[in-house]
């Protein structure tokens, strides 16, 4: 069944959000612990430490993006910090990583977005892949190269680290693909567009070569709990792309794309929401189970926002 364009911007929020709800509950539980929960328990929410239906900040950073596109017209990180700090200071923070957190407590000490983000090795993590969701669907008709610059202008606000960026970067380009797939469109086809595109913006390092990995295993057919096992489900940026790609493209909805990426234990609610933003772009807000869709928290605000960001980006001159 042909999906539409709108009903893709949905499902991308949506399914971002959705998978991070139902993801929280299981966050640091090891794969093992896993393997013995029924998935059906994973396909419904489950109050975790949050409450039932509720998300975590990956979400709520990711709402802060969309809020700051559609005030500004543009990815602006002068607004984006901005929104960053307010909901920093506002206290909701919802297991806010380390790295988010140091990088917005300087800012809002300095309100100078280009030097408050965290640099080294350890400014590795998937803070900025995770609420990456909103500037791929703003750039989804944009060269290629004004995507990663967007992608840059707000990962920098918090990772200054180019693993950080870069997997940011992927995930925008595996939401990209979703979005332009059509009927015909093979999944496993997603790992070839994102390694092209980091390819074109010359890009080697650890990113680029988890995801040739997780394409490996998928053609070998691996199992997809062996495969997370092997690929790491850490908050480790190189981990968490590499292994919500296997999981899209290994799983055949959207629902068993988020219940395999939950299932693989660690950072579960950043590698479902990952999923499940990258899924619900590629079978559209009806893809994803009704019930799921009315009971996430705010689920008419994210399709509210998804629908403005619809807007800006079809009326934007073409690639």
């Amino acid at each position: 069944m042909k999906v539409s364009l709108r009903d893709k911007f949905a499902g991308t929020l949506l399914g971002l959000a959705i998978g991070d709800a139902l993801g929280q509950p299981y966050e640091g539980v090891s794969s093992e612990e896993m393997k013995k929960i029924p998935e059906e328990e994973l396909k419904i929410f489950h109050a975790g430490w949050l409450g039932e239906g509720k998300y975590t900040d990956d979400t709520l950073m990711a709402i802060c993006l969309a809020e700051a596109i559609i005030s500004a017209k543009r990815v602006d990180p002068e607004v984006i910090a901005e929104l960053y700090g307010e909901w920093f200071l506002s206290g909701d923070l919802r297991g806010i990583g380390m790295t988010v957190s140091k990088a917005l407590s300087k800012y809002v000490k300095t309100r100078d977005w280009r030097t408050c983000g965290v640099s080294g090795k350890w400014a590795a993590g998937n803070g900025a892949a995770m609420r990456v969701a909103p500037i791929a669907l703003f750039d989804f008709n944009m060269p290629i190269e004004v995507l990663y610059r967007d992608v840059e202008k707000d990962a920098v606000i918090t990772h200054r680290n180019q693993e950080a960026i870069n997997g940011a970067f992927a995930v925008a380009l595996a939401i990209r693909w979703c979005l332009h797939a059509n009927e015909e469109s093979r999944r496993r086809d997603i790992f070839d567009f994102v390694l092209k595109g980091l390819s074109a913006m010359n890009i080697e390092n650890l990113v680029v070569e988890k995801i040739e990995f997780a394409s490996k295993l998928l053609s070998n057919e691996t199992d997809p709990l062996e495969a997370l096992d092997i690929l790491g489900t850490s908050g480790y940026v190189v981990e968490t792309v590499s292994s919500a790609l296997f999981c899209f493209a290994r799983a055949s909805t959207y629902i068993d794309s988020v219940v395999m990426a939950i299932k693989g234990g660690g950072d579960t609610d950043t590698i479902a929401a990952i999923t499940g933003a990258i899924s619900g772009a590629y079978y559209g807000a009806n893809g994803i189970p009704k019930e799921l869709r009315e009971r996430v928290e705010k689920s008419s605000y994210l399709e509210e926002l998804a629908v403005k960001i619809y807007e800006l980006a079809v009326s934007r001159r073409s690639a």
